[in-house]
């Protein structure tokens, strides 16, 4: 799915009914991909493997943001696939931390939902069958809090003014999944 449509589709759908994606290629930061080559001289999109993380980590590349380098069948370089949201590039410096410094081929897989505008959260980072947890992970509990509320609203006795706004949500929600799935049903004509 194109960047623009799952952009689209992350607006309709809100981030909090967006699925969780699940996006594998080399982490790489916006700054070094939108140069060309890297700080540390690596062409990125010949030679992503030969990123290190210390670059990653270097400031100015660290606050460019982060995303997934990956090439595309039947092409002969890399680009970017996709971009972190803000939390997901805090997440992924953080777990960047965890990581040998020099250390280069920084291959991932990392799973989340789309925020908004179409960038990744970060729920978890697979690197060589290791499992890093980001603070997105698990933070899907909305739906059990609400249903506790709403039986701890009905025992004591008031009125249970949430089953209707689960209701409105739950139509809202249906509308934009049926906009969206129209959506996409168009663009790929």
């Amino acid at each position: 799915m194109s960047a623009m449509a799952r952009a689209a589709l992350a607006l309709l759908l809100g981030s909090s009914l967006a699925s969780a994606a699940v996006h594998s290629g080399f982490l790489y930061d916006k700054l070094c991909v939108d140069r060309g080559v890297g700080i540390d001289g690596v062409d990125t999109r010949t030679e992503p493997q030969r990123h290190t993380v210390h670059c990653l980590l270097v400031s100015i590349c660290r606050n460019s943001g982060y995303g997934l380098l990956t090439k595309p069948s039947g092409q002969s370089q890399y680009s970017m696939e996709v971009l972190l949201s803000e939390r997901g590039n805090a997440d992924v410096i953080t777990w960047l931390g965890t990581q040998e410094y020099w250390g280069t081929n920084v291959k991932v897989e990392i799973s989340g939902p789309y925020d908004s505008q179409g960038r990744l959260h970060v729920e978890t980072i697979t690197r060589d069958g290791s499992v890093w947890n980001g603070s997105g992970a698990g933070s899907d509990t909305t739906a059990e809090t609400s249903t506790s509320a709403a039986s701890t609203t009905l025992a004591a006795g008031t009125p249970d003014t949430s089953t209707s706004a689960a209701l409105a949500t739950s139509a809202a929600g249906c509308a934009r999944v049926l906009l969206a799935f129209t959506l996409i049903f168009f663009l790929s004509l």
